[in-house]
């Protein structure tokens, strides 16, 4: 299988569990809707229920008092979101905001781990949150060494790779450009040289609010070696 292949397959939690086990917890919750841009976490509130994702990219940002923001991750079909707090019992410690419109099941903390010791699945989940803190270390390491170009071309392929399989066009990111320089940390300005090349060469596509990716493998070749395509989230 190619590698761009490889960004459509199963992913998250729910790929490392039975599928039966995965229906329960979507099943148990409470299923809501959110719109892009929808706050479904917020940075310092108590936790005390975990949300299960069935639809829908989502972005993990961490926010200072003066208003500075940088993402931390992207999660989507899959992907638990919220399960630190229910094993430390702090508050929030980042905000998750929806990219597009989506669906999520909401469980007690109680009844999520409930479903997790009656399918046997503590072990993958165990796993699943190490490479949640396996994914943070590499996410630190690349936003202080590594070029603009392959620092974008890295986000651009996490946000391919967490549509999930079943998402209609997992190519088209509902992100404008301010946002995914500031998901990097960055201005603006130091993209938009880098997405202007890319573009005159037949790479992406832009339109108001959205990047389109027509060349997926061309951005995977812009990634530095030391990327990694494990996919664990």
């Amino acid at each position: 299988m190619s590698e761009a292949n490889d960004l459509r397959r199963p992913r998250g939690f729910r790929s490392l569990i039975p599928a039966h086990a995965w229906a329960t917890f979507v099943q148990d919750g409470v299923r809501t809707t959110h719109r892009a841009r929808d706050r479904v976490l917020r940075q310092g509130e108590p936790g005390g229920w975990v949300l299960v994702c069935v639809s829908g990219r989502l972005k993990v940002v961490y926010s200072e008092p003066d208003g500075r923001e940088l993402m931390l991750a992207v999660r989507g079909p899959g992907d638990v979101i919220g399960e630190f707090s229910g094993l430390d019992g702090r508050p929030r410690s980042a905000t998750v905001q929806a990219i597009e419109p989506g669906i999520t099941s909401k469980l007690s903390d109680q009844r999520f781990h409930a479903i997790a010791e009656h399918f046997g699945v503590r072990p993958q989940l165990n796993s699943y949150v190490l490479g949640k803190v396996r994914e943070s270390a590499a996410h630190a390491w690349q936003l202080a060494h590594r070029t603009t170009a392959s620092r974008l071309a890295d986000l651009i392929v996490t946000l391919i790779r967490a549509a999930g399989p079943d998402h209609p066009a997992a190519t088209t990111i509902a992100m404008s450009q301010e946002e995914l320089a500031t998901a990097l940390g960055l201005a603006r300005s130091a993209i938009t040289p880098v997405l202007a090349d890319w573009k005159s060469n037949g790479l992406v596509g832009i339109s108001r609010g959205k990047l389109h990716v027509d060349d997926v493998p061309a951005i995977l070749a812009h990634r530095s070696p030391d990327v990694s395509t494990s996919g664990q989230n």
